[in-house]
């Protein structure tokens, strides 16, 4: 009877690491602040790597493996396809974020109070930052290319990483801005204006609504509780910290990459930061636009069909790093 109820209760973690086993992962955590942190390592062939890859994703509590009410399991909202077509002398990490479950059926997930108290840039960076420290020091302490890439809002806290941690040895900053998420948000406003989808008077009460939302944060910026726009006021206050000052402080190489019809992200968001670094004669900046893609780099063609270059970002960010190692 004892043996049935130990078997019973080791099942689900035998069940757990025998699909992390045939996805090829690793499972490591660290503690940050008193909570655990999991981050997975892509290495199948369990061997001694030389180089190591950081992918810090977007803003969204994903689950490393989900399920829906009419998909019984599962998606891999992990980027198993990025980490096969890598080189194979590079071991891939991803980190789950903090108070996100390893599965979970998304039709009724919602946010944990834990990662809206630890969902930020500048706590993202610094969990990155030990992670990042550990995984070269324990485990790939012969690597000698230490490259993180991040989307989106994980641009941001790549930026970040890179300048507090000095392991990092080259940067992609992918669907980011150099301007704080403000600029962002202002932009878009102003575009529907300019394009007639709004009148003039409706968008100065926009941003008359949406400039006294931002001074609210910016006079609570490190509360958890408090929220605008359905993110926490710590959340905004992390967002607005331009990246272009991190950006300008590295000498290591940075790609910098971005689709023209990024729906999140305004290209001249990213043309400003290539702006930058030619006012300041800084030469470490690779600038490649992506024509008539998305966020996603999802190309939208003349006749309406469609082209994804998610996994060409990847394939690029690899040939980049490649042409900037010594």
């Amino acid at each position: 009877m004892k043996k049935a109820l130990l078997l019973l209760f080791l099942f689900p973690l035998l069940s757990h690491g025998q699909k992390l086993n045939k996805q090829g992962l690793e499972e490591h955590y660290l503690l940050a602040k008193g909570d655990s942190v999991n981050f997975y390592i892509y290495n199948p062939d369990r061997l001694k790597k030389t180089k190591v890859f950081l992918f810090l994703q977007g803003s969204k509590p994903t689950p490393m493996i989900s399920s829906t009410d009419s998909v019984e399991c599962c998606f891999n909202n992990f980027p198993r396809s990025v980490m096969r077509r890598f080189p194979k002398d590079y071991a891939f990490v991803y980190i789950q974020k903090v108070g996100v479950p390893y599965y979970a059926n998304t039709d009724h997930f919602t946010a944990s109070a834990k990662f809206n108290e630890r969902n930020n840039v500048l706590d993202r960076a610094e969990v990155a930052s030990k992670v990042l420290t550990y995984v070269v020091d324990k485990l790939y302490p012969k690597a000698n290319v230490v490259a993180v890439l991040g989307h989106s809002e994980g641009s941001d806290v790549a930026a970040r990483l890179a300048v507090i941690n000095k392991k990092v040895t080259h940067l992609g900053f992918a669907s980011g801005n150099g301007a704080p998420q403000m600029f962002n948000d202002v932009l878009f406003i102003r575009r529907k204006m300019h394009s007639g989808e709004i009148d003039a008077e409706e968008a100065q009460a926009q941003l008359d609504t949406y400039f006294t939302g931002m001074e609210s944060v910016f006079k609570r910026p490190g509360s958890v509780t408090d929220t605008f726009r359905g993110d926490t006021y710590k959340w905004h206050y992390a967002i607005n910290q331009p990246p272009i000052e991190n950006l300008l402080k590295l000498k290591i190489p940075i790609f910098l990459t971005i689709g023209s019809n990024d729906n999140a992200v305004p290209i001249e968001a990213s043309d400003y930061i290539k702006s930058e670094f030619i006012r300041l004669q800084k030469d470490n900046l690779t600038y490649k636009v992506y024509p008539n893609s998305n966020h996603s780099y999802v190309e939208t063609l003349p006749n309406g069909e469609t082209r994804d270059h998610w996994l060409d970002l990847f394939d690029d960010f690899a040939e980049f790093i490649k042409n900037n190692s010594r």
